[in-house]
């Protein structure tokens, strides 16, 4: 599975209802651009993404390379609880890309790894855990295609 970090969306705004619709920057836009391209290796069935305008343009485009919809889920919210979140996680198939925001990746590791705008973590099962196991760069940070960067070995209890 791959848990994708919107791309760059500029600075956080004080009003909830005003950052929901927060579009992605001139970077942000870029990346999206070039996430088809460097996802190209990986195996995609579905994509399910926060309903925040951020995480839909982040994977807009590689939905329509992939000829997916776009399954949009509270659940991936930055308000979502982490029983919902974990739980939408423990249904989806191995071939998802689920984009999300910080909060959500940092509830469900403990605050113990760390993920850039517009990067994402490999994440792989094992028995009923979900373990992040490598760390993809965001596209624009990446030297073309080959873009692993670092593994790990943290669960999700």
């Amino acid at each position: 599975m791959l848990l994708l970090r919107h791309a760059s969306a500029g600075e956080k705004l004080g009003s909830p209802s005003l950052d929901r619709v927060r579009p992605l920057d001139a970077a942000g836009r870029a990346a999206a651009r070039d996430l088809p391209a460097a996802l190209a290796g990986f195996a995609i069935a579905r994509i399910l993404t926060s309903s925040h305008r951020r995480c839909l343009e982040s994977v807009r485009q590689l939905a329509e390379a992939r000829g997916l919809p776009v399954e949009r889920r509270e659940e991936l919210a930055p308000d979502a609880s982490l029983g919902d979140t974990k739980a939408l996680l423990e249904e989806l198939p191995d071939c998802a890309l689920v984009c999300t925001h910080r909060e959500v990746i940092e509830r469900l590791f403990d605050g113990d790894i760390e993920c850039e705008k517009g990067g994402a973590w490999v994440v792989e099962r094992r028995g009923s855990r979900l373990v992040p196991a490598t760390y993809l760069a965001p596209p624009a940070a990446a030297p073309r295609r080959g873009y692993a960067v670092a593994g790990i070995n943290r669960r999700i209890s």
